[in-house]
Order: C-alpha cells, then sequence, then structure tokens
C-alpha cells in the first residue's frame, strides 16, 4: 500500500511539472510588441508620440487599432506609430493598441498615462544693478543654482509637498548622485574654468505612486559685459538709458559715468577682486580702482573723445569685458 501511495505522488508530480513546463512554454511562444512613448514623460496637454516594434512578427502586415479613452482613432494595416495629445495635471489617458498579427495573433497593449508637470528655474550668483528686470546670466566660474518645482497631484487632489517627494538630477546625461534624494530639489554647483553649454535635467517621484515628473533646460554661458549710465546730483544713477555709441556732453559742463559690471562673479561691484581700468584717447585715468569717472569740458576746446573701460576679476581669471563710447563735447 505504502508503494502505491509513493507511486501516485511520483505520477501526480510528474504531472504538474509537465503542466508548468506547458505554461512557460505558451508565455514564450507569445509574440512580443514593444511600445516606445516619446517623450518619456509627455508635458500636460502637450504632444506624445507612440511607435511599435516586435522582432517576432511583421508589423508592416499586421492590422493595428490605436484606442485613446476608448475611443478609436486610427486603425489600419501597419500603422505602427501614432500621436496623439495628452491630458490635463491630474487626469489619465488611457491607450489601448490592439493588434491582430498576420498570423492570426491578438495581442493588446494598454497605457495608461498621467502627466506631470515641474518648473524648472535657475539664478547664477553674478552681479546685477539694482531693479534689474531680467535674469541673471551664468558665465565662467560662476556659482548657479536650480530649483525644481513639482506641480504632481496627490490621491487627495492636491499637490505633493516639495520636500516629500524624490529628486534625481542629470547633468549632460549623467546621474548626480550626491544631489539626488529625497527632498533634494535644489542643485547647485561652480562652474568650471572654461565653461560649455550644459543640460540639466530632474525627474520627480513619489514615494508610494507611480506618478513622475519630469523637466529640462540647458544653459549658454555668457561673457561677462559692461553698460555705462550717467549719474545725475540729484536723481541718482540713470539706468533707463544706458550710455551708447556717441554721446554728447552739451548743455552741460561735465558728466559723472558709471559703469556696471553685467554677469561678473562678485555680487559687490566694489569688490577688489575686481580691478577698473579707465583710459581716455587711449591713455590710462590712474586715479584709483573707481567704477565711475567725472568728465568734464575745457573752455575753449572742442572735438571727441574715446572714452574706454577694461573690467578684470582676479578670482576668476576668465570674467573680463571692455567697452567704450565716444564723448563729444564743445560743438
Amino acid at each position: 500500500m505504502r508503494y502505491s501511495i509513493f507511486l501516485l505522488l511520483i505520477v501526480f508530480s510528474f504531472g504538474l511539472f509537465n503542466m508548468a513546463v506547458a505554461q512557460v512554454g505558451t508565455d514564450l511562444n507569445k509574440t512580443v510588441v514593444d511600445v516606445t512613448l516619446t517623450p518619456e514623460n509627455p508635458k500636460p496637454l502637450g504632444q506624445a508620440y507612440l511607435s511599435l516594434t516586435s522582432y517576432g512578427t511583421d508589423l508592416n502586415s499586421a492590422n493595428i487599432t490605436w484606442n485613446i479613452n476608448g475611443k478609436t482613432l486610427k486603425t489600419g494595416v501597419g500603422e505602427k506609430n501614432f500621436s496623439f495629445t495628452v491630458g490635463d495635471i491630474n487626469t489619465t489617458t488611457v491607450v489601448d493598441i490592439i493588434i491582430k498579427t498576420k498570423e492570426g495573433e491578438i495581442v493588446n497593449k494598454t497605457l495608461n498615462i498621467k502627466p506631470s508637470a515641474v518648473d524648472l528655474i535657475w539664478q547664477a550668483e553674478a552681479f546685477v544693478p539694482p531693479f534689474y528686470k531680467g535674469k541673471t546670466l551664468f558665465s565662467h566660474q560662476d556659482y548657479i543654482t536650480f530649483i525644481a518645482i513639482p506641480h504632481i497631484i496627490s490621491p487627495s487632489g492636491s499637490e505633493f509637498p516639495t520636500n516629500s517627494l524624490i529628486y534625481k538630477w542629470k547633468k549632460n546625461g549623467t546621474v548626480i548622485d550626491y544631489t539626488s534624494g529625497f527632498g533634494k530639489n535644489t542643485y547647485s554647483f561652480t562652474g568650471p574654468l572654461i565653461s560649455r553649454p550644459f543640460t540639466i535635467e530632474v525627474e520627480v517621484t513619489t514615494q508610494n505612486t507611480d506618478d513622475v515628473g519630469y523637466a529640462s533646460t540647458s544653459v549658454q554661458p555668457v561673457d561677462p559685459s559692461i553698460l555705462f549710465y550717467a549719474k545725475n546730483p540729484i536723481y541718482g544713477i540713470q539706468f533707463q538709458k544706458a550710455l551708447q555709441g556717441s554721446v554728447n556732453l552739451n548743455p552741460a559742463k561735465e558728466i559723472n559715468v558709471v559703469a556696471m559690471p553685467y554677469f561678473f562673479g562678485s555680487l559687490d561691484p566694489t569688490s577688489s577682486a575686481l580691478t577698473y581700468k579707465w583710459a581716455i584717447n587711449g591713455a590710462p585715468i590712474n586715479n584709483g580702482n573707481l567704477m565711475e569717472q567725472v568728465f568734464r569740458h575745457v573752455e575753449g576746446t572742442s572735438g571727441t573723445s574715446n572714452i574706454s573701460l577694461s573690467i578684470e576679476n582676479s578670482s576668476k581669471i576668465l570674467q573680463y569685458a571692455s567697452q567704450s563710447f565716444a564723448l563729444s563735447f564743445g560743438k
């Protein structure tokens, strides 16, 4: 009796083994179709592109149907590519793909696309004048900071707090491990001696959902620059109009010219790291390291003088700029 039970167990186990092999064999024989979404993380209300590839069947001969949220938008033989507009934040776009191969097999693919938005802003730590309305641009060896502001909607309908998300930062495609992680929504670094254009990417994910936000930006380093302004004894620096090209000294007898060093990596324009070298008609003006000069009309003279200035940053050797304008007087 014991032998009969043992034999029965062997037969039963062998039967289970055959069933398992048959099941695996069925999965292995199923045609594999890959779906590629571009961009990988579409923006809300943005365009997205889907493409199909397969090494197991000829998709050019397959009948392919594309459905968006239950509505058929495209169908036909060999329709391997499809473009569409994704929904807004906190809405899910369901893409159903039905593929009938020439061998008669039906392959179904479903994608649920829920877009999230991420604002990626940046600013360099460099000098610009007060009330400057533009962005502080990045120059060689400047310190620059990127800030990710995600808009990912939680199941409760509100946005996830910035410090509750996971951030993965990349520079030129390489993951920056030390600045990536939970709650790390900023990335800062000092540019190299010779800065080249670079791309920063950030991917934002949640701890408990499949939501993903993505943003990228490219930064083109600029050279520092100089702009001249007149300084009025009553109203101060006249930022509304730069002194460029030819400037007429008349009817005034003197002009106080202030130089503004845009995008130099010093927040203080009077810093000892900045060297101001003024010249008039090529002759140096040796009256100290000043960011402003007063030019006066000498009675009985007339003509045009070339006023020039160069600024160097001794702590960042590639930060250099020069500028000039023509000052007419006595005419």
